[in-house]
């Protein structure tokens, strides 16, 4: 198989799953600050963010 394609593929993967934790961090009850500092870290560690946020954000009733 060609590394370009699962480069890509992995690329495209990573955005969305950050593109799902801005979206639920958005949703979310968190306060404005709460919320761009962890939106800020989904930005810059897009998968570690994402794992972060599904672990320490606010829970989901």
């Amino acid at each position: 198989m060609n590394t370009n394609f699962i480069v890509v593929m992995g690329g495209i993967a990573l955005l969305l799953i950050a593109l799902s934790a801005i979206s639920s961090i958005a949703q979310s009850t968190e306060s404005r600050s709460g919320k761009t500092r962890w939106i800020a870290l989904v930005a810059l560690l897009p998968l570690a963010g994402w794992a972060i946020w599904w672990q320490k954000g606010p829970k989901r009733p």
